[in-house]
């Protein structure tokens, strides 16, 4: 055995060229595997992320009222957001609850121009990692707005803002909030027509009960987890409360989950490609070698252990082009997950609320894949030569 370790090593740089073009084209298909799919995980995972924390969650509960009349905010349509937690505490793959209240306002400081806007009222405690107002304080009696509409607007931190809206009776009803900070944000949508204020001060400007909220997003634990947990919480819904899941209906998210698995299956095309680029790459120098294959059986080497040799050979190869092309390809993902690949012209028009800068996403799953990709695939490669190394025969190599 050890004589077959030694001729394959002595095999592999005896010619320099060959090895070297073969570890190449096995160093770049893994570089483009670990690459490409970390571009599309930090082009996917972000946006999904975004639109859950802002618009749909995992799972959304509302009064069925309030889903048909969704897009005019009405505010007398609500739901008791404290009894459905305590219906839902012994779900244990919920791990995430949050009340919402948008509203349409007016807005003005002091007697300076009105205009309006749409109100989003929070809970803070529970909006930590949401991007928008993640690191701001938002503590009852303050309002959060974007530093675009601040500036047109000519509002300064510290300044008291008036809002004025209609409760859920129909009068009208203001209060006085102070700017706190501002958000930012390049969807010029949310930017020129969001405001952020504390549930408890919506709850009173509206005329709301405390325990209640017009709208609840729910996070699951585990995000492919939603439609189980679903099913969970239908049992326990009043039959005038309507339930919505991101990975159904005409969600922005079951759009989006289409098309991550068009990229995806894209993505599985390129890995096959490169696959059989690599089994080309290898049989190919293989192929070439049948007066190698001769020699050795004239030496009185048996099939099986020439077979072996190769096998050995092109599994020693393709781990070193994996290596090499993982070095690579994690140290190109992480270069650009830092730097980015800037959008911002391409989606300026898009309203929806995206980062126009795609960092890729390295994850060891990645990894994982494009080690399969150089090891598997180049071992798979020398059996294409196993039907050969049995028919050559070494009688005509000599003679040749």
């Amino acid at each position: 055995m050890n004589f077959i370790f030694k001729l394959s090593f002595k095999n592999i740089f005896r010619n320099h060229r060959r090895t070297f073009l073969t570890s190449l084209g096995i160093t770049v298909a893994v570089a483009a595997t670990i690459f490409g799919k970390s571009f599309i995980d930090g082009e996917y995972i972000p946006i999904i992320q975004n639109i859950s924390d802002m618009e749909t969650g995992h799972i959304k509960i509302v009064k069925r009222e309030y889903k048909n009349k969704e897009r005019m905010m009405p505010v007398n349509y609500t739901i008791d957001y404290i009894d459905l937690e305590n219906k839902m505490k012994d779900l244990k793959d919920v791990k995430l609850i949050r009340p919402r209240i948008k509203f349409g306002t007016l807005i003005a400081k002091g007697d300076q121009e009105v205009d309006g806007v749409i109100g989003f009222s929070v809970l803070p405690e529970r909006e930590q990692d949401f991007l928008l107002l993640k690191g701001k304080d938002l503590k009852r009696g303050q309002i959060v707005v974007s530093k675009k509409f601040a500036q047109k607007m000519g509002f300064g931190k510290g300044d008291t803002l008036i809002l004025i809206t209609q409760t859920i009776y129909g009068y009208l009803n203001g209060i006085s909030l102070i700017v706190s900070d501002f958000y930012e944000t390049d969807i010029d949508y949310i930017a020129s027509n969001i405001v952020f204020l504390n549930l408890r001060d919506a709850q009173n400007l509206l005329s709301m009960d405390s325990t209640k909220a017009c709208e609840l997003l729910i996070y699951c634990k585990d995000l492919n987890s939603s439609l189980k947990v679903s099913g969970k919480i239908k049992k326990i819904l009043p039959d005038d409360y309507f339930l919505s899941n991101w990975q159904e209906g005409e969600s922005i998210l079951s759009l989006l989950k289409v098309s991550f698995s068009v990229m995806t299956l894209v993505f599985l095309v390129m890995f096959f490609l490169a696959s059989i680029a690599i089994i080309n790459t290898m049989v190919m120098s293989l192929y070439e070698r049948k007066k190698e294959i001769g020699m050795m059986k004239a030496l009185g080497l048996k099939s099986g252990k020439i077979f072996l040799i190769f096998f050995l050979e092109t599994t020693i190869i393709g781990f070193i082009g994996t290596f090499l092309g993982i070095i690579f390809g994690v140290t190109i993902t992480y270069i650009f997950s830092k730097v980015g690949f800037d959008y911002s012209n391409a989606l300026k028009n898009i309203q929806i609320p995206i980062k126009p800068i795609i960092y890729p996403v390295l994850s060891f799953t990645n990894i994982i894949l494009g080690f399969a990709l150089g090891i598997v695939t180049s071992s798979l490669s020398s059996l294409f030569l196993l039907k050969r190394v049995k028919v050559v025969n070494p009688v005509e190599i000599l003679r040749e």
